[in-house]
């Protein structure tokens, strides 16, 4: 029998394992990253294309060409794409970022023919029926609308364009004209300028043999689709911060105020990456928490606080994020600051960062379990650029950074008059 009043003992993460990939590419130059491994007859493969909002000139056409793509293709009705999937128990998601389009199908082996020609159809052939086009448009004009009358989508929005600047990709600007002027044209253009050979990166992962080579060249290894203007330069945005640092938008209705603090932070690639990261899990990323014991425990502010670093391709950033009363609101800004504070001005004590190593190296740890989060974990290198050794430098942070350290990044990068304040709601 298990005794239920005596902890589970803890073991210490001392080493991650994981699999390295292997590398070819297609007849076109397109590259592909495999991790061949996994108990069962199943693989997934992400198709990732140049194709996030960073390529976008309106508002909208990024994620509305991506979400569409299987609403119907040269060979096959919306409905027969669906009923493939299903009827084999495959899986296909559409999604969109800020740098990438992504095109991820789930199946097992024995159906991976079929799966590859449908995908390949939906990737490289979409029609935008002009009636899929308007619905989605309406439907997505409607949720706008109810998520913008909500103070945490109103803080989250202006403190995105507080960071960035009205004109940079990383700014959510959506207004509901953006819904009301886009076209079917819009679509179709961008697909074609975007979803091409010459922007696609693929991973696969699972269990996969020579079969699949030969499938994603057959299908995806010509130099036959998309622009044939070859690849369009990726545009630069400079980052135009506001020059104001607390920003409040009034909602006299509101029973809650949303609160963002943050500022911009050192990418993936820079020195203070790792040790901010540990930093910042100690200010408000997990549920031990110094935000979450003093705010959501102690005060009773919010159902919940936290605090992360948020990183893309072109810049990474603090950000503190909760909704409190309206009554409470200036109470809890005071308490944010006075953790802050304490970080700044005193060093963690060690069993408390014993605590928050043990958490982020079975974080990391989770993040290898498996051949599906290899492969997740894979997609964010690929994504950034990087390699392995960006996850062994962040293993060796957290096992042996300092009280000191942590301290003198708080004091470098949480000065309060440098890190920006919105507030929705009521004061």
């Amino acid at each position: 029998m298990i005794n239920r009043k005596t902890a589970p003992e803890i073991n210490n993460v001392y080493d991650i394992s994981y699999l390295l990939p292997e590398k070819w590419k297609l007849s076109n130059g397109i590259d592909i990253w495999g991790l061949n491994a996994g108990s069962q007859e199943l693989v997934k493969i992400d198709f990732m294309f140049d194709a996030g909002s960073w390529y976008q000139s309106r508002n909208l056409i990024a994620g509305i060409s991506n979400v569409l793509m299987n609403q119907g293709t040269q060979k096959y009705s919306a409905q027969q794409i669906a009923e493939i999937f299903d009827f084999r128990g495959a899986y296909l998601q559409l999604s969109t970022d800020q740098q990438y389009g992504n095109v991820t199908i789930l199946t097992l082996n024995k159906y991976l023919p079929e799966i590859i020609d449908v995908t390949a159809d939906v990737i490289r052939n979409p029609v935008f029926p002009e009636k899929e086009v308007k619905a989605q448009l309406a439907k997505k004009k409607q949720h706008f609308i109810i998520e913008n009358n909500k103070v945490k989508t109103i803080a989250q929005k202006k403190f995105s364009q507080v960071l960035f600047g009205e004109d940079h990709p990383y700014a959510n600007t959506n207004v509901v004209a953006d819904y009301e002027i886009l076209t079917r044209e819009d679509l179709v253009r961008f697909h074609t300028e975007r979803y091409t050979f010459e922007n696609c990166k693929i991973i696969v992962a699972g269990r996969y043999d020579e079969q699949l080579k030969r499938l994603l060249e057959n299908y995806f290894g010509d130099s036959n689709w998309g622009s044939k203007s070859g690849t369009i330069k990726s545009p630069v945005y400079p980052l135009v911060p506001s020059t104001q640092m607390a920003h409040f938008f009034e909602k006299k209705d509101a029973l809650q105020s949303a609160i963002r603090i943050g500022r911009h932070l050192p990418n993936r690639n820079e020195a203070d990456f790792f040790g901010l990261n540990v930093l910042i899990t100690v200010l408000g990323g997990y549920f031990g928490s110094r935000l979450m014991m003093n705010i959501r425990e102690d005060k009773g502010y919010t159902y919940g606080i936290g605090a992360g670093m948020f990183s893309q391709l072109n810049a990474s950033y603090l950000n503190i994020l909760t909704e409190v009363g309206t009554d409470v609101c200036s109470a809890a800004l005071d308490e944010i600051y006075r953790e802050i504070d304490l970080l700044q001005n005193e060093p963690v004590p060690d069993v408390e960062l014993e605590v928050v190593r043990n958490y982020l190296l079975g974080e990391t740890l989770r993040s290898f379990d498996g051949i599906f989060a290899m492969s997740a974990s894979l997609k964010t290198l690929i994504e950034s650029n990087l390699n392995y050794s960006h996850y062994e430098q962040f293993i060796e942070t957290i096992r042996n950074i300092t009280p000191a350290e942590l301290q003198r990044l708080a004091q470098k990068y949480l000065n309060r008059e440098e890190l920006f304040q919105v507030v929705a709601g009521k004061i």
